[in-house]
């Protein structure tokens, strides 16, 4: 199954670096050479072959080994430089290529495997052995093309963890399993995407080669939050200055921010009920008894989270409102947990099991509390997120949306 999945995994590599790979640096001569030795091309592609399986089997039909260029930009599809047959199971052939600037490129066998190779050499050399389903191939003479396969292969191992903690929490959910089972594999989902995202921030920081910064930030896209994406492609633009592509993957990603960021506004701005409004006051008692109002905190940014024990999507959005506040709590920015709990026991447990620091409230009257009264939301998690002048900027913020906004409030 893992052997299965890394194939798999290599595919989908590929196709998403498509979305923001390109040429880079300047090379003196564009032309270049890939050498390639393979073995056991037989085993790989067997109906191509006549059946022996010593080195003599003879190739017997089409299939071909293809050195394509990946362009920048989505809607491009890779273009073809060379190609030639696999004339027996074990073999030497030379494909020719040409980039005037350093670039990713991808060597594929018809019905067979796909390797990724950087052009920063003019004479490259790969021994592929067809018979295997991982590391089966080695490079020499680019040491770019080498670095880039070691993160493939890494990438790929921390990829199946991530994928494969999303199929245990998504069959929970499937079958209505208990909290006590979802949010472990919630947290356990969570730690594995932390782990992929800082693998790939110290691949970043350490890489010498502005192609290899561009796939890993392909990859990146797909996990990182906003901010931290931003921060890895601002270093890298400023990494490697003279490159032009870095640059304009910066300008095209930023128009598409702002273009994103219109569009949710007008979107926020057809569905808000509180937006731009002042917040209605609400003083509830916390645990201990004491009453707290959202009027008691002005003059700092409170997110009023509406949310229960007993919600389970409420439990699993937690663990992205406590990272929210472990990063912003020291930039006037607070949060008030407002529960729809009946009874004080589970509010409790819940407070301390998710890890919620912050003060809390409740009047412990379910869908009869105050503060459904007050807000007339209809469904939870619910949150509101006001200004320190105690007006409404925003609402239903949850996931990425919670940071980005946050992000752009306490800059």
């Amino acid at each position: 199954m893992l052997q299965t999945w890394k194939k798999f995994s290599l595919l989908c590599i590929v196709s998403i670096c498509c979305i923001l790979l390109s040429e880079c640096k300047q090379k003196t001569d564009g032309a270049f050479t890939v050498t390639i030795r393979y073995k056991n091309a037989d085993k790989m592609v067997p109906q191509f072959f006549d059946g022996n399986a010593d080195s003599s089997a003879r190739h017997t039909g089409n299939a071909k080994i293809k050195l394509e260029e990946i362009p920048y930009g989505g809607d491009m599809n890779p273009i073809l430089l060379d190609s030639s047959a696999l004339t027996a199971s074990n073999g030497t052939l030379t494909l020719k290529g040409n980039g005037k600037e350093e670039g990713i490129f991808q060597v594929i066998i018809e019905d067979g495997p796909v390797l990724l190779l950087v052009n920063d050499a003019d004479n490259i050399s790969v021994d592929i052995d067809l018979s295997k389903r991982d590391n089966y191939y080695t490079v020499e003479g680019s040491k770019a093309s080498s670095e880039l396969r070691e993160f493939i292969l890494q990438y790929s191992d921390k990829s199946y963890a991530v994928n494969k903690a999303f199929m245990e929490l998504d069959s929970l959910k499937r079958f209505n399993g208990v909290d006590s089972l979802i949010i472990p594999a919630t947290e356990k989902k969570n730690r594995e995407i932390a782990g992929i995202n800082e693998y790939m921030k110290n691949f970043l920081a350490k890489t010498e080669d502005p192609a290899i910064s561009l796939f890993v930030l392909g990859m990146s896209s797909r996990s990182f939050q906003r901010a931290e994406f931003e921060k890895v492609l601002n270093e890298s633009v400023r990494k490697f200055p003279e490159h032009k592509t870095l640059a304009s993957l910066k300008s095209t990603y930023e128009l598409q921010q702002s273009q994103r960021e219109e569009q949710q506004k007008k979107r926020e701005a057809a569905t808000s009920v509180w937006t731009n409004k002042p917040a209605p006051d609400l003083a509830l008692p916390t645990p201990g008894g004491d009453i707290v109002s959202i009027a008691s905190l002005k003059g700092k940014y409170v997110l009023v989270d509406f949310w229960a024990s007993w919600c389970g999507p409420c439990r699993l959005e937690n663990p992205n409102v406590v990272k929210a506040y472990n990063r912003f709590k020291n930039k006037n920015f607070t949060i008030l947990g407002v529960s729809l709990d009946k009874e004080k026991a589970p509010w409790l447990e819940a407070i301390k099991k998710d890890h919620l620091t912050w003060v809390h409230v409740s009047d412990l009257k379910y869908w009869d509390s105050k503060a459904v009264e007050t807000y007339k939301f209809e469904g939870i998690p619910y949150n509101v997120l006001i200004d320190p002048d105690g007006k409404i900027i925003a609402e239903s913020l949850r996931g990425e949306a919670l940071e980005g906004k946050l992000d752009e409030v306490l800059k």
